[in-house]
């Protein structure tokens, strides 16, 4: 039985225009495709829209970023920061520095100067040629860094540029009234017993400026010499002949123990601890004397602090033979000690050696009194030179800046000059080689190839003694040597007061400290008077007080209480001055005078210099010195004073080394 195929229902499709209808080779049937689909345009049209839209993009791009460059200007130069982390953070120079282009920069260009008569500045000269190809190069290829920086860009710019991290441009900065140019300093600290009372509180002091700064400590600051090498220096080899200690100073502990103080390795940088732990026991046993003679050929620092009361001084002992003299033998069964050949101490601790030169203004005949107006450097017990003094005279007593009284009288009327001292010094030239190696050492600070010597000092005031190797090695490197003293002063008045010590004090030293007006000199010394001791019970011991204070030539411009004050020494000398000469004639008095120091007196014009200091071949002991500008009056047998110039090189130092 067969079934019929059901007839499909009716659909809602509209019927197919057959002539739109294709037909196959298979006689299939399709739909007639347009022109624009059988030649594959439509993929074409979404490839072109998409690639109109990416050229839009790109176009809109470059358009935003040259509108913002030209905004910029063009001509502005960064500082040098370098590094190439400065960027736009650098900012530029206040006046624009018109860029050259690089066929200009290849000459050789002219000086520029000032044409002004009254310019007294002329502008450095420009790169050579090699120097200006590097700095093209550095500014074309700068990659991280902008300008003439160091950055990845090589540059002629170098670390972090001005003003911090390892740039050379710093300026000084002051500690307890001395200005101190450096970046890495250290500190010798007399660890005496006397000195200890101070220790934490110039610690401090030094701190607050340089952070970094290391202290070393050790007792006094005696400097012995055997022959011609310095005890505790890198070349001293054998064993010292030493009648000192060599320990530090002690001072109580949290817990009230007495404990020595010596330098703590932990408040040194890295290089600190490295060179105490290769010469802590140098400095032990050679005190500053080993100190300075390590450090000053070491590049580890650019600066030398020697804080002290310098009551200790130069011992120098021989025990070779030299010129004639036979080597030391000591006696058999006896303790060595080989003869002293100089000691800027008398008898071994009786007072330091000095010699000054100071001018008569009277005295009588048959008389010992003679009459001086101004006594400063003059010790009891020095031996006097002179018109009318008797050979072999000493002083027995003196009335500051009034008079002297000598251990004879007088055979003439004294007038001029009179010559006292109380050392001397038996060495060969070559036995002074050292002290010749020190200067020469510290004079390499002018050229950044050696340390400068800042001496700071409670009581003893080096510049104002003639010959001592410390001072001579402060004026060689243009460092500085101050004296403090610890006291008061109130705002309004021209008094300091109550000065821990006022040794070696003297009218018409400069002054400085917290309130004290710039320019400020000592005017008057403080005088005592003795009362009756208020803490004694029975009311019969007197105590010392002062009676009037020691007053300055400004008042004070703020409160100081407890403060420290800085007193500057002058070396002094005796002179004969002709009106509108620069020629000092028959100095006399220093042998500390050098070329660069400043005069400080009214018959020349401020600011006046040494310029050369000339011995007298035919009289020993006299000098003739050249100044900067003439006198503006004559005078004979003149007291004159000099101070160092203010350095003018601290700014060129190397970059601080890795802490």
């Amino acid at each position: 039985m067969s079934e019929d195929t059901p007839t499909p229902p009716p659909s809602d499709v509209p019927p197919v225009d057959l002539s739109k209808v294709e037909t196959d080779s298979l006689g299939s049937k399709r739909m007639k495709r347009s022109f624009w689909q059988r030649i594959g345009a439509s993929g074409l049209t979404v490839s072109l829209a998409v690639h109109v839209l990416l050229v839009f993009i790109a176009a809109a791009f470059v358009v935003s970023t040259v509108t913002d460059n030209a905004k910029k200007d063009p001509n502005t130069f960064a500082t040098g920061a370098g590094g190439g982390s400065g960027g736009e953070r650098v900012k530029s120079t206040e006046r624009k520095v018109q860029p050259k282009n690089v066929k200009s920069l290849a000459k050789t260009t002219t000086r520029i100067t000032s044409k002004s008569a009254s310019a007294s500045i002329a502008l450095p000269d420009m790169p050579n040629s090699a120097s200006a190809s590097s700095m093209v190069s550095g500014a074309m290829a700068g990659g991280a860094s902008k300008g003439f920086g160091g950055g990845a860009g090589g540059g002629i710019g170098s670390g972090k540029g001005m003003g911090s991290g390892g740039g050379k441009n710093f300026v000084a900065k002051p500690v307890m009234g001395a200005n101190i140019f450096s970046q890495r300093l250290a500190v010798y600290f007399d660890a005496s017993a006397s000195m200890l009372p101070y220790l934490d509180r110039v610690e401090a002091e030094i701190r607050d400026k340089f952070p970094d700064a290391d202290v070393y400590l050790s007792n006094g600051v005696f400097i012995d010499v055997h022959d011609s090498e310095v005890v505790g220096g890198e070349k001293f080899k054998g064993t010292p002949f030493l009648n000192r200690p060599t320990g530090g100073g002690s001072k109580k502990n949290a817990k009230g123990e007495l404990v020595a103080t010596e330098t703590n390795p932990a408040k040194l940088t890295s290089q600190g601890r490295a060179i105490l732990k290769k010469y802590g026991n140098n400095f032990k046993t050679g005190s500053v004397g080993g100190w300075i003679d390590v450090l000053k050929d070491d590049r580890t620092y650019d600066a030398l602090i020697v804080f002290s009361d310098f009551q200790d001084g130069v011992r120098q002992i021989r025990t070779k033979a030299i010129g004639g003299v036979a080597a030391y033998k000591p006696d058999k069964g006896m303790r060595a000690d080989p003869p002293v050949v100089f000691s800027d101490r008398t008898n071994q601790g009786g007072g330091f050696a000095r010699s000054v030169t100071l001018v008569a203004s009277g005295g009588a005949s048959g008389q010992p009194v003679v009459q001086c107006k101004d006594t400063t450097g003059l010790i009891e017990g020095m031996v006097a030179l002179g018109a009318g003094i008797p050979a072999g005279t000493t002083i027995v007593s003196i009335v500051p800046n009034v008079s002297f009284t000598l251990s004879k009288p007088l055979t003439a009327a004294a007038t001029g000059r009179v010559v006292c001292n109380n050392g001397g010094d038996k060495r060969f030239p070559e036995e002074k080689k050292w002290e010749e190696e020190w200067e020469k050492s510290f004079a390499g600070a002018r050229e950044n190839k050696g340390p400068r010597l800042y001496l700071i000092s409670t009581s003893r005031a080096y510049g104002n003694k003639p010959g001592t190797i410390f001072q001579r090695c402060v004026a060689a490197s243009e460092g500085s040597a101050i004296m403090v003293k610890f006291g008061s002063g109130k705002k309004g008045a021209a008094t300091l007061n109550d000065l821990h010590n006022y040794d070696d004090l003297y009218v018409g030293m400069p002054v400085s400290g917290r309130g004290i007006p710039d320019g400020a000199t000592l005017v008057s010394l403080p005088t005592f008077k003795e009362i009756i001791d208020p803490e004694d019970p029975e009311k019969k011991r007197k105590k010392r007080v002062v009676d009037k204070q020691l007053t300055i030539s400004a008042p004070l411009t703020d409160d100081a209480p407890n403060a420290v004050f800085a007193f500057t020494p002058l070396i002094q000398a005796v002179a004969t001055l002709a009106k509108d000469s620069k020629t000092l004639t028959d100095v006399s008095g220093s042998v500390d005078l050098r070329p660069g120091m400043i005069i400080l007196d009214a018959r020349f014009p401020a600011a006046t210099k040494v310029i050369s200091v000339t011995p007298n071949k035919a009289a020993a002991g006299f000098f003739t010195v050249e100044m900067s500008a003439p006198a503006t009056a004559a005078g004979a047998n003149v007291v004159l004073r000099f101070r160092p110039a203010g350095s003018t090189t601290g700014n060129a130092r190397g970059a601080a080394p890795v802490r």
